[in-house]
């Protein structure tokens, strides 16, 4: 359906930069289909070294064929670039999606819709020989039906000449900005190394930062993070009225808060008014078990009791109970000189904020 003609392709907006901004990812449309796509672009000359793991992801992706697993169309080479072409995802990443209607976090059937998808995604990484490792917030996508894992750069297999490996040891590169949600025995680097099991632990890490709208551990050091996680201490929590931290601990927590007190007490409030549900707190805490043999396997974790309450819709059903529409991309004309934040910022008929699609897999 998608061909290698870069004619055929009208780059109409930047969308945003990714890999170190060695890349930038435009909203396009295919002319033959009129079908609305991303295309990532890459200047060879000045990927060097690090042309590897652009291909390297572009290899994992074509091995893959699920719903619930990041494919791109086709990839091809014009002149001095290289593109790649990918479905739109019409949400953005999570946290896009945050940062635009949801600041303090997913509501949990949203939330809970969302981890089911990762969920699926991820059995069949794993029963592939695969292991993520750059499970987060930013790396799952979300489209009109269902949210979509992405951020395949550092993705490893497990399988090694037709066997499995037993564990792995080295640590992923360009892991810097992961370092937060790796697994406790990944950032080990010791002898006993990690398993798929890693990307359970990640996945976790993950649910505290879609329940909270914030990034887990940022309000510690990376030296204090990676001495918790060796003795298994402190951990991220999920905030409600069961959880809710003192104000000075929310204020250390937010960013925007930290120069802003009243903000601080608006969003503790927020927090302290809502309520998980037992099933997604026991979710979360099996999940981020520090020793990896008491942590669940992706699969055993499908039948959790935390998804019989959406067993019975999806994330259209539950976007749409909160009013959130995509945007109208044939509203966009060609080459229009504008601004992605604003031009979805105007058209978006019911919430405000700007729109960011975040393609950053490093």
């Amino acid at each position: 359906m998608f061909d290698n003609n870069i004619n055929h392709y009208v780059l109409k907006v930047e969308l945003a930069k990714c890999f170190g901004n060695l890349g930038t990812v435009f909203l396009a449309q295919h002319l033959p289909t009129r079908q609305h796509v991303a295309v990532k672009k890459f200047l060879v000359e000045d990927l060097k070294n690090d042309i590897s793991y652009v291909m390297d992801e572009a290899k994992h992706l074509r091995e893959f064929d699920h719903p619930n697993i990041l494919c791109y169309h086709t990839a091809f080479v014009h002149h001095l670039d290289l593109y790649f072409v990918l479905p739109l995802m019409c949400y953005g990443s999570c946290r896009d999606t945050m940062a635009n209607y949801f600041e303090t976090g997913f509501p949990e059937p949203i939330l809970v819709c969302i981890l089911r998808d990762i969920l699926q995604g991820l059995v069949y990484l794993h029963w592939k020989g695969y292991i993520h490792r750059s499970i987060r917030a930013s790396h799952v996508f979300l489209n009109e039906t269902r949210a979509v894992l992405g951020g395949f750069r550092v993705c490893t297999s497990f399988l090694g000449e037709g066997k499995r490996i037993r564990n792995l040891h080295e640590l992923p590169p360009h892991s810097v900005k992961s370092l937060n949600w790796l697994a406790p025995e990944v950032l080990a680097q010791n002898l006993t190394g990690y398993t798929e099991k890693s990307d359970v632990y990640s996945l976790a890490i993950t649910v505290y930062e879609l329940a909270n709208g914030l990034e887990p551990f940022s309000n510690i050091t990376t030296t204090l993070m990676l001495t918790e996680k060796m003795k298994g201490g402190y951990l991220p929590m999920l905030l409600d009225a069961s959880t809710i931290p003192s104000e000075e601990v929310v204020l250390a927590q937010s960013a925007e808060a930290k120069s802003n007190e009243a903000a601080a007490a608006s969003m503790r409030q927020i927090y302290a008014s809502r309520q998980f549900t037992d099933a997604l707190h026991k979710f979360a805490e099996q999940c981020s078990e520090s020793d990896p043999k008491n942590r669940p396997s992706a699969s055993a974790l499908t039948s959790h009791p935390v998804f019989k309450q959406v067993s019975h819709t999806n994330i259209r059903e539950q976007f749409a109970k909160h009013c959130i529409q995509t945007v109208d991309f044939d509203s966009i004309q060609d080459n229009d000189d504008i601004n992605m934040t604003n031009s979805f910022s105007q058209m978006r008929m019911d919430a405000d904020g700007s729109f960011e699609w975040d393609f950053d897999d490093s």
